[in-house]
């Protein structure tokens, strides 16, 4: 796995439902700061062809809605944009998930 900044991404970059990210340092209360994240993951809403969801999937706050992201006008895929998901969540502390 690995994590990329999402500060860091270019503003075009496309991300679709299944897609992952991560805040860290969200004040849980842990030993590891390496476990002080929560982990998000981008949701298509039935029925809704404007925006995608992010919402938890980690932790004792799974299935809690974090912020709608809208989707991309005019394209043949549902997707949300890199600039997007900055401006619904933020940019400090927060990563994109690859997986290998």
């Amino acid at each position: 796995m690995e994590m990329i900044k999402l500060a860091e991404l270019e503003d075009s970059e496309e991300f679709y439902s299944g897609t992952r990210f991560r805040i860290y340092k969200v004040g849980l209360n842990v030993s590891d700061e390496s476990e002080d994240f929560y982990e998000y993951m981008l949701v298509e809403i039935p029925g809704e062809k404007e925006h995608m969801l992010l919402t938890n999937v980690v932790g004792h706050k799974s299935g809690r809605a974090l912020a709608y992201v809208k989707a991309k006008n005019n394209s043949s895929v549902f997707a949300v944009t890199s600039k997007d998901v900055k401006f619904s969540i933020g940019t400090k502390n927060t990563y994109l998930i690859k997986k290998s």
